[in-house]
């Protein structure tokens, strides 16, 4: 990862801050990473129950499928408001209401059941739609999850012992460079020493 560095001084200072702004993230990736474990947990319990919600509904309206299809679309929905949440640090939109368009039936002119057909398809776009709603908020946050898993690898099993490593071997460095040094001069004033003794 670091192959090629300046091995001095300005260079390990470098270093020591990215290792250091690193290590401070490290644990507040961490802390995020068990948060979104957790709320991605919650939530498969949470659509889990409302499948099996639309599911029955979807059962008990088979009945009325065949009917819908002889009428033009009844229902049609007009507006959705959403919301946007901050759950561990990711941005998810939160449906919160559902508005249908509202209908001019001629209930003197359409059948009795009309009325209760259309509050169940209304019922059963509503499920669809909040259903729907958290399947994406399921996705949004399994891959901020998994990014934030792979920063925490990329930080602990990468770049923090990358940095170290590197920072060893430029203190080795220089360290043997100012013992040759210090020895160079020692053997220059032997030298000279001993020609001023002959």
């Amino acid at each position: 990862m670091l192959e090629k560095f300046a091995y001095n001084k300005s260079t390990i200072q470098d270093f020591q801050r990215q290792l250091k702004v690193r290590r401070a993230a490290l644990p507040v990736l961490l802390r995020k990473e068990t948060a979104l474990r957790k709320v991605i947990a919650e939530l498969k319990i949470e659509i889990s129950a409302k499948k099996e919600d639309f599911e029955a509904l979807e059962k008990r309206l088979k009945n009325f499928e065949s009917i819908w299809n002889e009428f033009p679309p009844i229902v049609k929905v007009k507006d959705l408001e959403l919301k946007t949440e901050n759950i561990a640090g990711t941005k998810v939109k939160s449906l919160q209401k559902v508005s249908f368009e509202k209908l001019d039936l001629k209930l003197l002119y359409e059948p009795a059941w009309l009325p209760a057909a259309t509050e169940a398809l209304m019922e059963y776009t509503k499920a669809y739609l909040f259903l729907q709603n958290f399947e994406e908020k399921l996705a949004t946050l399994e891959l901020a999850r998994k990014k934030t898993t792979q920063k925490v690898n990329l930080y602990e099993k990468l770049q923090i012992p990358a940095y170290n490593e590197a920072i060893r071997r430029i203190k080795r460095f220089l360290e043997d460079k100012e013992n040759i040094a210090t020895a160079a001069k020692k053997i220059a004033k032997n030298k000279k020493l001993s020609r001023h003794e002959s």
